[in-house]
Parts: C-alpha cells; structure tokens; sequence
C-alpha cells in the first residue's frame, strides 16, 4: 500500500533529540505514512535510538557516510514511496494534527504544490516561547526573495508537498551549508503554489547551531546563491533581480559588521550592494536608520 505521505528525518549525531521527533510521528491522528530515516554517518548512539522504533514496519533508515543535511534530505526524497513529502529535522517536533490537516489542504485543492502553517517556537526541552506566523501563500514570490518577512517559518520541517515537486523539480542544494533552507525557499516561491494554513503546527527547537553563526559560511553560501540566480537565470535580468542581490549583499555586509566586528569586509560588500540598486540599498539604509531611533512616522 502507497503511503499519503513520506516524512524525511536527517539525523546526524541525533540522539539527544530524535526520540521526540520520531515519537511525535507516531502519535500523528494521520496514519498512512512512511518514516525515512537518513542516518548521516553519526558517531554518537544514533543507531541505537533508531533501533527501538524499526518494530514499526513504516520506519525505515537509510545508512550513509556524512554528507551534510542537504545531501540526505535528497536521499530521502530518492527513496520516498508516498503521493506527499514532508520534511522534520531531528530536534523538531510535529503536532498531533499537523499531517492530518495539511494532507486534507492538499488533497481538497489539487493545483496546490505545497502546504505550511505557523510554527511554536520552543526551548531545549519544547517549552513554548512564541509562535511565529506565516503569511499568505500568494504573496511568496516578494516576500521571500527580498526577506521582507519570514514568508515559511522555519522550512523544511513546515512544509509538506506532493512528492512530484521534490522528485521531479526542486531538489536541495547540496553545494549550501547554512543557507540551503533558505535557497529551498527561493526555489519554491519561484517555481511552486502554496497554501498557508494559519495554525501552529509545528514545534521548532531553538538549539545553539554553531553553523548558523559563521559568517565566512554565509558569505560562501550567498555568493553561491547570486552566482545561481544568475547563471542559471533564475531570476531574469533587470530591476527585481538586481534588488535581489543588492538585498544578499547587504545581509553579508551586516553579518560581517554586527557577527564578526569586520568593518572593512562590511564597507566592501556594502558597496557590492549599492552598485547592485543604489535606490533600493539607499532604502533599506533609512529604514535601519528609522528602526534604531525609533522614529514612528507620527507628528
């Protein structure tokens, strides 16, 4: 029997974690899936932990030398038997509805590619902090290039679609370290059709990721993004594309000055951006400035 929905976990070193995520699978009200789980070359007690749950004939692991989170979210998508797929990193946890009601979103409007909701942000031991809210799937495309909001909060473990769309057409890039989520989201916005379904359905783990505060990783990684958009036109030529990487060079630019204390990589990438689109840099500049002085627009 076809499962409705694969949920792809990549573990690497995951213990401390995983029994809550895969647990949270398990209690999901939808229970016509299939659970891949990609060991990723752990060198801690992964295996171990994996071993109490290969009783339940839906969970399968897939063994493979470390190589890197992107490379076996793809192994998971090569290996996937469901009509949907979702995704759920192993310190995530899902919501007992959560595949229930985005299969339903998806199964009801059939011209949709993909689903996604609010996510609860919690703490080590999944204690709510906030929930951060989504916006409308119409407005993607924008939103998601120029980083005006977080259009999918914390992608991949959001989002679940039909299994064509990562089989077939968008895949994660596994040249990305810490900015192939978000390349995913470029990739979706441009080539896909959401729904946001506006309800908490998710728990995120805010950990400490040593990864997410390299700023020399993020330079590679959004040099490599521009270096895609145009080289492989992802974006035609003209305005928007170039307030696009205007916008990627100011990100680098204030990751070197606020994370690394680096004024002059600051300045060079700065001005990267200002001859990308001087009017569109020169905006964000203003805002910032308005943001800092807490200036209201009001009389």
């Amino acid at each position: 029997m076809i499962p409705e929905i694969t949920i792809i976990v990549p573990a690497y070193n995951a213990a401390q974690y995983l029994r809550d995520s895969i647990s949270s699978v398990l209690q999901q009200t939808l229970k016509e899936w299939e659970l891949i789980i990609v060991n990723d070359g752990s060198t801690d007690n992964t295996t171990e932990v994996l071993e109490g749950f290969l009783h339940d004939a839906r969970i399968r692991v897939i063994n493979q030398p470390n190589k890197g989170v992107s490379a076996a979210r793809n192994a998971g998508i090569d290996a996937a038997k469901g009509n949907y797929i979702g995704f759920l990193d192993a310190d995530d946890y899902f919501m007992p509805g959560n595949l229930q009601q985005k299969f339903n979103v998806l199964d009801k409007n059939r011209m949709i590619d993909f689903v996604y909701s609010d996510v609860i942000h919690c703490d080590g031991a999944l204690n709510e902090l906030y929930i951060q809210r989504g916006i409308n799937g119409k407005n993607l495309f924008e939103e998601a290039l120029l980083w005006r909001k977080e259009v999918i909060p914390t992608l991949p473990s959001n989002i679940i679609g039909k299994a064509s769309l990562f089989k077939e057409n968008v895949r994660f890039d596994e040249n990305l370290s810490n900015c192939a989520d978000r390349f995913m989201k470029i990739k979706l916005a441009i080539t896909a059709v959401a729904i946001y379904l506006p309800e908490a359905l998710v728990k995120y783990r805010n950990t400490p990721n040593s990864m997410s505060k390299s700023v020399a990783l993020l330079e590679h990684d959004e040099k490599y993004i521009i270096s895609k958009i145009i080289g492989d036109n992802i974006l035609p030529a003209g305005l928007f594309r170039r307030k696009v990487i205007a916008n990627i060079y100011f990100t680098i630019s204030g990751s070197w000055y606020k994370d690394s204390k680096k004024p002059i990589r600051a300045i060079r990438y700065f001005f990267k951006g200002f001859m990308a689109s001087p009017l569109f840099i020169s905006i964000k500049v203003l805002q910032k400035i308005s943001k800092i002085i807490g200036f209201s627009g009001k009389d």
